[in-house]
């Protein structure tokens, strides 16, 4: 049991078992396969990304889809996993001008917990990876999004670490956490579906404060 526990480190690979994810995966290699070519800006993350597709589906259509963005989310996933699918095959022969990461939450949330350092070694060895397999690309780090206690004030401690990673030449930093809070620091539960997920209204608030800084790094034509 020891060396299965010393094995799960969040910046080490590691795929999923469970069909969902394989066949999300071998469905995102296929994606990137097919339309390599036009993929400008990419999405990358965990089910949080993943929802543009349902809840965020009407912002997505209309700022995202005409500017040749792809989405590369998958609900549940964590660092380790995502680190697995960057060196399996998903991003292989792209060149996105920007690629959009946001992951570390379901390291803080889900079982088995990752400590709050472990998680930002998770997300440093993803850029690492990023940067690796998409040298002529720009990224944008997110921070994570608020949760409800006692999961948020872990996640802002990770948000707080991982801004520190911005070089503002390849890696740029972008707040996510202040547009979804009160002064307080409460969480905007009308922006949210259940407190972790956006609802339609989060999503325009992401693509809101994004747009500055992907405009200047992919300009749209």
């Amino acid at each position: 049991m020891g060396q299965s526990l010393a094995q799960d480190h969040p910046w080490e690979p590691k795929a999923r078992t469970d069909q969902f994810w394989i066949d999300r995966h071998n469905q995102l290699i296929a994606q990137t396969v097919q339309h390599k070519a036009d993929e400008q800006i990419i999405f990358v993350g965990d089910s949080i990304t993943q929802f543009w597709e349902s809840m965020g589906r009407v912002v997505w259509d209309k700022y995202y889809a005409p500017r040749h963005a792809y989405n590369y989310g998958i609900s549940g996933d964590r660092t380790e996993n995502v680190i697995y699918r960057i060196r399996d095959k998903e991003l292989d022969g792209l060149h996105p001008k920007v690629a959009v990461l946001m992951i570390g939450t379901n390291n803080i949330g889900n079982s088995p917990r990752s400590t709050v350092e472990d998680t930002v070694h998770g997300i440093r060895e993803v850029l690492t990876e990023l940067i690796a397999k998409l040298p002529d690309t720009k990224f944008i780090l997110t921070s994570n999004l608020p949760r409800t206690e006692p999961l948020g004030s872990q996640c802002k401690q990770v948000t707080q670490l991982i801004e520190k990673f911005a070089d503002n030449k390849t890696i740029f930093y972008q707040d996510l956490w202040t547009p979804y809070v009160f002064p307080n620091g409460t969480q905007k539960v009308e922006l949210f579906a259940d407190g972790l997920h956006l609802n339609e209204k989060g999503f325009e608030v992401w693509q809101q404060s994004m747009a500055p800084l992907l405009d200047k790094l992919a300009p749209a034509h």
